[in-house]
């Protein structure tokens, strides 16, 4: 078992899609500072390190996607509530 540590580019991932990379690789352990440094413990630890940019990338992206899509995912969940309030009250 080796170590390897880095500091990972908080400007491109967060800090909470490093953590989730890190819950998803199973093959590393990792130890993540809240300024970016990271320190993997396992066999060719530093792959282990890239492996993690790569997952915390691919996290990065759902975190954003699913900010930009929450408010439109909360306005058609309130239309279909509206909608279905109004065909009840349709039918007293």
């Amino acid at each position: 078992m080796n170590r390897f540590k880095a500091r990972a580019d908080i400007s491109a991932y967060s800090i909470q899609a490093l953590e989730l990379a890190s819950y998803i690789l199973s093959d590393w352990e990792f130890k993540i500072s809240k300024s970016g440094e990271v320190e993997v413990c396992g066999e060719n630890a530093q792959k282990g390190f890239n492996e993690l940019l790569n997952e915390a990338l691919n996290q990065q992206c759902r975190i954003d996607l699913a900010s930009k899509n929450s408010g439109i995912a909360n306005l058609i969940v309130t239309k279909a509530i509206l909608s279905a309030l109004g065909e009840k009250e349709a039918e007293k």
